[in-house]
């Protein structure tokens, strides 16, 4: 009975310490050098593999190469490897997080032979729920695990026995596919690609470009008409610009045999007003009588000025003329040479293209037609 007492105390006197031990919810795992075996001057690689739960906090910059001061090793780089996939579930005490500590060291000591890395500590703190982590790195206190001691062989230089070299017993002959390579007919097939969804966006926006200019400033109907006086005139729809000047380049030309001054200042006042009118969509109404125009276009802003560009000073000058046709009409004064108002009307026209490949080619047109 007193050996089966004694036996039971000394039991009891084993498993307390055991018992007694304190849970770390952080392990660090101390890998192999990379490579084992250095010469002079050649860094090496070792992992420190970190596994922890997410009540800590591992201070990374604690962690740095400059903090890190060991005996005989310089600490060179540190490349740390978080992946929030790499983790894996413990039943016991739930997930646990995987971080990779790679640190490269370099041993500056002269002398050959066995060294090792000494040990150091993973510094961490503990974070509570519901606590932001800068709050737990300031007020929690600082905690450590140290991790193990890393063997490494210094050596001057490393011998390595020569590579036989391969013999050579392949077939020169050179075969040419007549097939295209695939990496060819997928960019191919993507440039065609490509090709289609431009000419595809082209063609929308010139549908849609087109026709928003082709639309009438106004609803003018071709009954419509307007009364200057003893003439009675019809008002056609609103073009587009581009149309506008070639139907007033031709109306120009019609003009040339009209000796009538009545009629040619008329004539010429209608064609030069439906051009201001498509040259000044969104400025000019059909409304608007010819000295209002006038008014509009010589009051605008600059910024105005400076988007019409160059257009805006023969777009002035036509419209100056506009108002002086209006003048004679009403007066009932017809002073105008019908072939030099022509020739000055179609300057004023070509000085609207903004092409100037296509305002020479209208120029050459123009020269070739006077003669």
């Amino acid at each position: 009975m007193r050996y089966a007492t004694l036996l039971f105390a000394f039991i009891l006197l084993i498993s307390t310490p055991v018992l007694a031990q304190e849970f770390s919810p952080i392990i660090v795992k101390t890998g192999d050098p990379t490579p084992s075996l250095v010469r002079t001057g050649e860094p090496f690689r070792v992992t420190y593999r970190a596994e922890f739960l997410d009540t800590v906090l591992i201070d990374e910059d604690r962690m740095q190469p400059d903090n890190l001061a060991l005996d005989k090793v310089e600490v060179i780089d540190l490349r740390i490897q978080k992946d929030p996939f790499d983790r894996f579930e413990r039943g016991d005490i739930g997930f646990v997080n995987v971080w990779n500590f790679t640190y490269t060291f370099r041993i500056i000591q002269p002398a050959k032979g066995q060294y090792k890395v000494p040990a150091f500590n993973f510094i961490w703190v503990e974070k509570k729920a519901g606590t932001p982590e800068e709050d737990a790195k300031e007020n929690e206190s600082p905690r450590e695990f140290l991790t193990d001691e890393v063997a490494v062989n210094y050596v001057t230089s490393v011998v390595r026995p020569p590579k036989p070299k391969p013999l050579d017993i392949r077939d020169h002959s050179s075969f040419v596919s007549p097939v295209p390579s695939a990496y060819a007919l997928r960019l191919t097939a993507y440039a065609v690609i490509v090709t289609a969804f431009l000419l595809m966006l082209v063609v929308l926006f010139r549908f849609f470009v087109y026709a928003k200019i082709s639309k009438p400033q106004e609803a003018v109907g071709e009954n419509d008409k307007v009364i200057d006086g003893e003439a009675t005139v019809l008002i056609e729809p609103v073009l587009p610009p581009k149309q506008a000047r070639k139907n007033f380049l031709r109306d120009l030309k019609r003009l040339q045999d009209e000796k009538h001054l009545p009629s040619f200042t008329k004539k010429v006042r209608l064609s030069t007003r439906m051009l201001l009118l498509a040259e000044c969509q969104g400025m000019v109404k059909n409304s608007m009588s010819e000295n209002e125009i006038f008014a509009k276009l010589n009051e605008l802003s600059d910024k105005k000025k400076k988007a019409m560009g160059k257009r805006h000073r023969p777009i002035l000058a036509l419209a100056q003329k506009l108002k002086s046709y209006k003048e004679n009409i009403d007066s009932d004064s017809y002073h105008l040479d019908s072939g030099e108002e022509i020739s000055n009307l179609r300057l004023l026209s070509l000085n609207l293209e903004t092409s100037f490949f296509r305002r020479i080619w209208l120029g050459i047109k123009f020269n070739r037609k006077r003669r």
